[in-house]
């Protein structure tokens, strides 16, 4: 899970205090964004908050092929193994970082009969921020993970995985803390709970682009 988000059209300074002190609005607005393209990624970099964009499918610094030539799926990691998996390990202790995003999808139904839900915390912001991983290659280049957890009880029935979803209060302790906390795997991401936005919306392509992409739908269940 966790395939495809979104990301509209807030300016990073009225996103949250903790990251007020981010300059300019968001590089690249989408409502289908889709692995390995570019995302928004938020970290720390000699004590200062740094963004720039990571490609959306992490490869290990260890890897030293084409980013393109790497096999695994590994968009997305989860918090439960990360720390110890060797794809993720490092980047666990040295590459935490922050996705922010609007909202994300998920697909219930049959195979051939995929219905999307449009998912949001509830919130009074214009964004939320994923927990993520990232890494560079031999190049510099750089790539992420989102991290996921079980999902919450009121998201179950769409998928028994969601994103690690962070509260204001989770920003900057994710960002610097590098160990392997059995309560921050066991908590994080879950201040949210049974506090979400949730909608079906029309089924759409993979180019397909634009806000109507989450307008309110009515399928079915």
């Amino acid at each position: 899970m966790c395939g495809r988000f979104i990301l509209g059209d807030g300016t990073w300074a009225n996103y949250h205090t903790d990251l007020s002190i981010l300059w300019g609005t968001t590089s690249r607005i989408s409502y289908n964004i889709k692995p390995t393209e570019p995302i928004d990624i938020v970290w720390r970099d000699l004590g200062r908050l740094a963004t720039g964009t990571a490609r959306w499918w992490f490869v290990p610094h260890w890897f030293k092929n084409a980013a393109s030539e790497w096999k695994a799926t590994t968009f997305n990691a989860r918090i439960e193994t990360a720390h110890d998996k060797p794809v993720f390990r490092a980047a666990w202790r040295n590459g935490r970082c922050l996705v922010p995003a609007t909202g994300y999808y998920e697909w219930t139904g049959t195979r051939g009969n995929k219905k999307p839900w449009f998912i949001a915390p509830k919130q009074n912001l214009p964004v939320f921020f994923f927990a993520g991983l990232f890494a560079r290659d031999a190049d510099g280049q750089p790539s992420c993970a989102i991290l996921t957890r079980a999902a919450d009880p009121a998201l179950e029935d769409l998928h028994p995985r969601m994103p690690v979803m962070l509260g204001s209060d989770e920003l900057m302790p994710w960002l610097e803390t590098g160990e392997t906390d059995a309560a921050t795997i066991e908590t994080l991401g879950t201040s949210w709970r049974g506090q979400f936005d949730r909608r079906p919306v029309r089924p759409f392509k993979l180019a397909d682009e634009g806000p109507e992409l989450i307008e309110p739908a009515e399928f079915d269940l």
